[in-house]
């Protein structure tokens, strides 16, 4: 490549004879611009960067009534101390929403709660002849023909005897399905108890269990199988 000037102009010839005007000051421009130019500089404008806030945990709040709020620990405390309740979690983890499930109770209420479950589990360990648990859990969409199948399996798990925990899953929004579903439990399984029956969230859980033996029966079923074991000697 060679360079030569004609008429104030450079020009810059190439191998392939193609010409190229370029005007002395705009080369001048160019390397003045070249020359100031820092590499570190960006073109980022200079306005602050806004800090990203973290998200406040969010929970499930069970009003009185059973309204259902969504909201934060700090104002459920906010609430229960203005209206004078009991901010009591009654789910850690409600694992269709991701968030805890609290409940605000009267003093009278938390008391009852509290006296119902010691009663409940005290009623249990008297049943000392359970064999041991089931678990059955049961969607609010099941039909009749499935229903009907899941009581002949608790007919026959309380033959055993076992204690069956169940567990109606139901949605938050409308709970009558999941409530049908118990009631036709309970309808059909006249015979058995029906025990510790709350609500978790969008789920409603309970245990069954087998009809109370006599002491009677159980001394004579005890002393039975005594003579048994005597006469196999």
């Amino acid at each position: 490549m060679f360079l030569r000037t004609l008429s104030n102009r450079l020009y810059i010839t190439n191998i392939h004879k193609y010409s190229l005007a370029v005007f002395p000051n705009l080369i001048t421009q160019l390397n003045n611009k070249f020359a100031t130019f820092d590499i570190n500089q960006t073109s980022v404008s200079d306005k602050p960067v806004k800090k990203k806030t973290v998200p406040v945990p969010k929970i499930t709040l069970i009003l009185p009534e059973n309204n259902v709020s969504i909201t934060t620990i700090e104002e459920a405390t906010k609430i229960s101390r203005r209206r004078d309740l009991k901010l009591v979690k009654i789910i850690d983890l409600d694992t269709k929403t991701d968030r805890p499930v609290y409940k605000l109770m009267t003093g009278a209420e938390y008391l009852a709660e509290d006296l119902k479950r010691r009663a409940e589990r005290k009623a249990s360990k008297q049943d000392s002849y359970i064999k041991g648990e089931k678990l059955l859990t049961v969607s609010h969409k099941i039909s009749d023909h499935d229903l009907n199948s899941r009581i002949r399996n608790i007919e026959k798990w309380l033959a055993k005897p076992y204690e069956v925990r169940v567990v109606i899953n139901g949605e938050a929004s409308n709970m009558s399905a999941a409530e049908t579903i118990y009631e036709k439990l309970v309808k059909q399984l006249q015979t058995a108890r029906f025990v510790q029956k709350r609500q978790k969230g969008s789920d409603i859980r309970f245990q069954i269990l087998p009809p109370k033996r006599d002491k009677g029966s159980d001394s004579s079923s005890s002393n039975s199988n005594k003579n048994s074991d005597n006469k196999n000697l």
